[in-house]
């Protein structure tokens, strides 16, 4: 093999990092054709989301992967692969993206994107395409490489993650035995405010549902209230009954079942606790739930299920007065889980205390749900993912042994058994979800050089273990 020894790796990557800073702006332009396509999992059919995918799958193949688009009956799935060698990378990211709205909160359209001040703005530019684009530079750059480095590269992207995943079961059932790999990067990490790289070892669960109530079969004037049920009294009712409006959480099955590893609470040890306050102030609040500060807020931030109303609705809100008793109500809610809960065990929980509270006319719609699911940091894709990101961003990376977000990691990670790193061009001010997202060119850059430097690092040391 033309790379033997310490020496080739090293100028390997002088090679690699050199042509990244000069062909980073292509890229770029690749990204702000990505953001034009519309991919809101949320309102967008399967037949209209397939241009999204189509585009991830050109992009794919025009660098030479295999690539094929696959459905499950929910929106399409690209899956990709490029090289024959005996070591094999897995990388997830999703195309799909969360709603615009508010839309009058945007500086800039949001499926547009735009260049200011070092940033680069657009819906989906940090979460995820952003990442796919920089995943995608940092395997283009690798490909006269990746031969002489016995890697194959394989990659799944799906459309429906932020909608909750729910035809991703499907999919690993299917490519279950391709899923396997010696090592493999989740969607994303992000820059915290000290320029440490966070790299998530795993994300929560989530059971996302919908709770309806029902009252009368139609709207009625409300000066039959003194007899007439108003579902939105039963609503908030409920909702009242599982959290305080100072952030308690009033119900002790949510906390049924956790099993976190040792490890995970080691590693937290290692989080800039002043990242919290900071927190506060950039979202303008005096404290944080219950009054918790320091290392007791991070634990309950990573460690911790939680519940939460996403959205709520029900009777007249528009301009004026409209005095009326509505027929239904509804919210939404996110709840998230920590390893070993099991998210349909939870969910019949909720509904058996929605019943205790006497409300007996209601629905329940279930919109997506998945375990929590994590890597241990002794993998060797982790150590890797260490190793470059010391490379790159000059400074030990920042391991979260659990994302506060969710995501359907546990599949891959626990279920299939590939274990996972992250790596990700993010930052604490990307706005992930919000009006006007964005991100930094310099951490794209970054973020393609700790992909390319991490693939490498990883080969090295699985050479070294065989």
């Amino acid at each position: 093999m033309l790379i033997i020894g310490d020496l080739m790796f090293e100028d390997l990557e002088v090679n690699v990092l050199n042509t990244v800073e000069q062909s980073y702006r292509k890229y770029i332009r690749l990204l702000a054709d990505f953001v034009a396509i519309d991919t809101t999992s949320a309102i967008r059919s399967s037949s209209e989301m397939m241009e999204g995918a189509r585009f991830v799958s050109s992009i794919l193949s025009e660098i030479g992967f295999r690539t094929e688009v696959k459905s499950y009956g929910g929106h399409p799935v690209v899956v990709g692969e490029i090289g024959e060698g005996p070591i094999s990378i897995l990388m997830y990211n999703h195309y799909d993206v969360q709603p615009a709205d508010p839309l009058e909160l945007w500086d800039s359209p949001p499926f547009e994107l735009v260049e200011k001040n070092g940033k680069l703005f657009g819906r989906g530019v940090s979460d995820n395409k952003g990442n796919i684009i920089a995943r995608l530079a940092a395997i283009d750059t690798l490909k006269p490489y990746l031969d002489k480095l016995g890697v194959k590269v394989k990659w799944v992207i799906e459309g429906e993650e932020e909608i909750g995943s729910p035809t991703f079961p499907r999919v690993v059932e299917d490519l279950r035995t391709w899923l396997k790999a010696d090592g493999g990067f989740w969607e994303s990490a992000s820059i915290n405010r000290k320029g440490r790289l966070q790299i998530p070892l795993g994300f929560k669960g989530m059971l996302y549902i919908e709770i309806v109530v029902k009252g009368t079969c139609r709207d009625v004037h409300s000066g039959y209230s003194p007899i007439i049920p108003n579902p939105i009294w039963c609503l908030t009712y409920l909702l009242s009954s599982i959290k305080s409006c100072d952030g308690k959480v009033l119900i002790d099955w949510l906390y049924e079942d956790i099993d976190i590893y040792p490890e995970a609470v080691e590693l937290l040890k290692e989080v800039d606790l002043e990242e919290l306050n900071e927190l506060k102030t950039m979202l303008c609040i005096d404290k944080f739930n219950k009054g918790l500060e320091g290392f007791e807020a991070l634990k309950t931030l990573y460690l911790s299920p939680s519940v939460n109303i996403s959205g709520i609705y029900g009777g007249y809100i528009g301009k004026g007065s409209k005095t009326v008793i509505p027929s239904t109500a509804g919210a939404k809610i996110d709840i998230r889980l920590v390893p070993n809960q099991n998210p349909s065990k939870i969910l019949e929980k909720f509904k058996q205390h929605v019943k205790s509270l006497g409300i007996e006319n209601f629905e329940v719609i279930l919109h997506g749900m998945y375990p929590a699911g994590y890597t241990k940091p002794n993998e060797n894709i982790v150590i890797a993912s260490v190793k470059a990101a010391e490379k790159v961003y000059k400074t030990k990376p920042q391991l979260i042994p659990l994302s506060s977000g969710s995501g359907p990691f546990y599949y891959i990670a626990n279920y299939i058994g590939t274990p996972l790193t992250g790596a990700g061009i993010g930052y604490y001010d990307s706005r992930v979800h919000a009006p006007n997202e964005n991100i930094r060119i310099e951490d794209f850059i970054k973020g393609v050089k700790h992909v390319m430097l991490t693939i490498i690092d990883f080969i090295r040391l699985a050479k070294n273990t065989k």
